[in-house]
Parts: structure tokens; C-alpha cells; sequence
């Protein structure tokens, strides 16, 4: 029989029916910590080579550990067709990790296509798991590692966040850049990275404090600047999307970053996260001109709700007037503004809607270029949060394969008086886009004739909708989305003026 020596790193497509470009970073992370061990490792990404069963009967008599990293939502999906999948070409150990497994570990452990499951930063303990079994002993008592025996489970809890500078460097190389270019609002050629991991905040609807303690980590900037170098030698970009979940948390950090964007000459276009409160207390105005001059061109906030009740509920520790004092700040220094938000969490969803459209309102009456992005509160585990949603009658998936609707998107709470999606759809898909009289310069090139004309002929209905905050009768609203809906359909394509459809198409 030949040698087990191949190890097989799976990351499931994100998104259903298309492409977006996510760097499968997570299997990196991996690959550097099982550098030198004499094993084989392939990397797998659904995204761009969806047809992996050849790769698998390729070397499927000597796969010694195969490995899977998944979100809640849709990787979950291909996550489970790819473990099964495996299951039926060879007997061989199946460890999934990422963000689900850490959350749910028992739940996901108790699928009979996974043997082991790896919760927290994935690092340590999976060489720990490749250590032990290439000694053919039986993994235990290893932090952050699960396991089970027979119809029982195991799992040892993780025992924190390491500085991310103390692993061996990450090697690029192993995938082809080019792959996960996309076009993004500003430039033709824009890829995702990460200067940092981490949150001191501890908002009670989100995961990272759970995962990293509420601390921050960030990369060295030379390592930045040389990473960033290389990805232009190799894909030619000419943007960056920081996908930091708060990049402004060290005031010297990103001045130094911002200041070697100049000094290298990068000539590299860019956007990124912050916080709100956070970041109106550190940035002064002269600040925010060098982070233009460095290439910033659009901050992300969560400015979450409009109900000032519902920041104070989910300890954002910022204030509606905040997030329109950002808008306003960003709009003198030619940066765009980003909100994500959530509606419909536990109390009054009708009111925190309300009022959260207004506050988009408001703040694109303040500048036209504002973008914002209008997600549904979806409660996940070991979230402070969860527990006052099982209060109100949320009754959580019971296994794996039903949480992949599990989205910021589909998710429809037990609470909510109605159905939403519609006042959203005309909000979001039309109103909020064509509120910019020069929206139709985002589009794709080949599009933007048609959106064009959409946006000069709605352009002044909807500026007075906007300014006098009469949203009643929305009849040419509701027109144009039903068209497109019936365009949609039978063309097969999936367009919106916004980010996406709240319907499936």
C-alpha cells in the first residue's frame, strides 16, 4: 500500500451561484503550521475549482487527513457535500474548523462525515492533530481540539488568541491572485487582506469577542507593505479591501501603514473598518487628508440601528448621531461612507426599522455617495444576545445541514410581526441607489447606459422622497422592481440596483 501523506484543505464557496473573490486565508494558516513534515498539501477552493472529485481520486490511496473550513450559512453546503464525498473515496480522518465548529462543536461533531472538529484559532491545535496522528497515537487533551468515541463527544476548550506574528509567514505563492480579483466600487482590480484579527468592543450580537477575548492583533507593517507589493507583481491590483474587523483600533498603526502607502508608493487605492465612536475620538482632520492621500477611499461602519434603544442593547457604545457625524466627516475628505446595518432585533422590529431608515436617510442626504448594506438580525451561539432571542421564540437549527439558510439575509425571526423583505427590497434596491445622482458610474461598464438613464429619470422623485421623507405610495418604486424581477426570471440573472435582492430569484 502506498504512503498516507496527503492532506487535503477544503474551503467551501461562500455565496451560491457566483464568484466574489474571498481568499481562502483560513487554509493558508494551515499549510504554514504542517510546513516541513514531509506531507503533501493540496489546497482546495470550491470558488474556483468546484470540480475537486478528480483531485481526490487522484490521490485518494494516500490521503492521510482531510481538512474543512466553514462559515454558518452556505459553506455549510459545500462543506457537507464535500465531506460525504470523501467519505465514499477512501477511510480517512475529516476535521472540520472555522467559525461554525467553533460555535456549535458538539453539533457539528456528531455528523457522521466528521471525525474531529477544531474551535478557536485553528493553528496550534491542528498541527497538534497532524502531530498525533503521524505518531498513530489518539489526539486528547489537546486545547481547542474535539473528538468523539462512539456515540459520545469530546471537546477541549480553547485557551485563548495568539499574537498572529508568532506563526511561520504565510506563503502566497500557493495560490494564483489573479483568481480572486474582483472590481470594486472604485477600481478595476481590488483583492481582500487582513492587517489585523480582533475587536476590543464586545457587541452583543457578534462572535469576534467570543473568539478573540476582546483583543486585537495586528500584522507588522513592513509584512503588510511586502505582502501588498506581492500582490501586485502577481495579480496587478490596484486596490485593497482591508477585511480588518476594526482596522482603526491603534491610531499609530494606521498612521505608520498610511504613511508607507506614500513612502513605498504603492499606488494603491483602499477601504476598510471602523467604528464609529472609536474612530471620531482618535482621527482629527488631518489625519483622516493623510489617509486620503494614502488612498482610503471608503470606510465601513457598523452603524447597526437607527434606535438609539437598540445600540444601547447590544452595547455598541456609540450613538445614532455618531454614525451621521462620520458620514459628515468622511464627506469633507472625499472618503465614502459605509453603513451595515440590522433590523429586527428582539422588542419593536417595526420601530427599529423605521427609525434605522431614517438614519440612512439622513445620512445620505448628508453625502449622495454614501453606501449602505441592510441585514436582518440573525442571533448566533455564544453570542450575549442569543439567550434574549430564545426568550422571544428562536428555535435554532438542529443539525449541520439547516443552518446553511442561516443568514444575515434569509434569516426570519419569530418575532417579527410581518413580512419585511418587501419595504427593504424598495428601499435598499431602489430608493437608497438612485438617491446618488451618479450611482450609475458604479456599475459594470457594459450596464451602465441602462442604469444611466434608470438614474436620471428617478433621480429627482427620488431626491424629494429623500428630503421631505415621504416614502407612502411607492408606486414607481414597486413598478420598476417588479419588472426587473420578471426581467430576472426569465433572463436567469440575479440584477439589483443595491447590493442584493431580498428574494430568492
Amino acid at each position: 500500500m502506498s504512503e498516507k501523506n496527503v492532506v487535503v484543505l477544503f474551503y467551501p464557496s461562500p455565496w451560491q451561484g457566483e464568484q466574489r473573490g474571498r481568499v481562502p486565508y483560513a487554509l493558508l494558516y494551515l499549510e504554514r503550521m504542517i510546513r516541513g513534515k514531509g506531507l503533501e498539501v493540496i489546497l482546495i477552493d470550491e470558488q474556483v475549482s468546484p470540480d475537486y472529485v478528480s483531485v481526490l481520486s487522484r490521490v485518494k490511496e494516500r490521503l492521510f487527513l482531510v481538512g474543512v473550513s466553514a462559515m454558518t450559512g452556505h459553506q455549510i453546503v459545500g462543506g457537507i457535500r464535500f465531506s460525504q464525498t470523501v467519505r465514499g473515496l477512501a477511510d480517512v480522518p475529516i476535521v472540520w474548523g472555522g467559525w461554525h465548529a467553533t460555535l456549535l462543536p458538539s453539533q457539528v461533531l456528531n455528523e457522521s462525515y466528521v471525525d474531529y472538529i477544531i474551535c478557536g484559532q485553528g493553528e496550534v491545535p491542528f498541527q497538534k492533530l497532524v502531530e498525533e496522528l503521524m505518531a498513530s497515537r489518539i489526539p486528547s487533551g489537546v486545547p481547542g481540539l474535539g473528538s468523539k468515541k462512539k456515540d459520545r463527544v469530546f471537546v477541549d476548550p480553547p485557551v485563548g488568541f495568539r499574537d498572529i506574528n508568532q506563526f511561520p509567514k504565510v506563503n502566497y505563492r500557493l495560490l494564483d491572485f489573479n483568481q480572486y480579483v474582483f472590481k470594486s466600487a472604485y477600481s478595476n482590480r481590488c483583492v481582500g487582506y487582513f492587517c489585523s484579527h480582533g475587536c476590543p468592543y464586545d457587541c452583543e450580537f457578534c462572535c469576534v469577542a467570543k473568539i478573540y477575548g476582546r483583543k486585537w492583533y495586528r500584522k507588522r507593517v513592513a509584512d503588510v507593505i511586502t505582502d501588498l507589493k506581492l500582490f501586485k507583481e502577481q495579480a496587478q491590483i490596484d486596490s485593497i479591501t482591508f477585511d480588518d474587523d476594526n482596522f482603526f483600533v491603534n491610531k499609530s498603526f494606521t498612521l505608520e501603514l498610511a504613511r508607507e502607502f506614500i513612502a513605498q508608493k504603492l499606488d494603491l487605492l483602499w477601504d476598510t473598518s471602523a467604528h464609529a465612536g472609536l474612530f471620531l475620538k482618535l482621527f482629527k482632520e488631518e489625519d483622516i487628508e493623510l489617509l486620503y492621500k494614502a488612498g482610503c477611499r471608503q470606510i465601513y461602519i457598523g452603524a447597526e440601528s437607527g434606535d438609539q434603544k437598540v445600540l444601547d442593547l447590544i452595547a455598541k457604545k456609540t450613538r445614532v448621531e455618531d454614525n451621521l457625524h462620520f458620514a459628515a466627516l468622511l464627506k469633507r475628505h472625499r472618503i465614502t461612507p459605509l453603513f451595515s446595518t440590522m433590523v429586527g432585533f428582539p422588542g419593536d422590529p417595526d420601530k427599529d426599522i423605521r427609525l434605522t431608515l431614517d438614519m440612512i436617510r439622513r445620512a445620505k442626504l448628508i453625502d449622495p455617495t454614501l453606501r449602505a448594506r441592510i441585514f436582518f438580525y440573525t442571533p448566533y451561539p455564544e453570542t450575549k444576545l442569543y439567550a434574549k432571542a430564545l426568550q422571544h421564540g428562536l428555535k435554532p437549527p438542529d443539525q449541520l445541514a439547516d443552518w446553511a439558510t442561516y443568514t444575515l439575509r434569509k434569516f426570519r425571526a419569530p418575532w417579527f410581526k410581518k413580512d419585511y423583505r418587501w419595504p427593504l427590497e424598495i428601499f435598499a434596491n431602489f430608493y437608497l441607489p438612485l438617491a446618488n445622482p451618479n450611482f450609475y458610474k458604479l456599475v459594470p461598464q457594459k450596464q451602465q447606459w441602462v442604469v444611466f438613464i434608470i438614474n436620471k429619470l428617478f433621480y429627482p422623485f427620488v431626491y424629494l422622497r429623500f428630503k421631505f421623507n415621504l416614502f407612502q405610495f411607492p408606486f414607481e418604486a414597486i413598478f420598476f422592481l417588479l419588472f426587473l424581477r420578471i426581467f430576472n426570471k426569465f433572463a436567469r440573472t440575479r440584477y439589483a440596483l443595491g447590493y442584493e435582492s431580498y428574494f430568492d430569484i
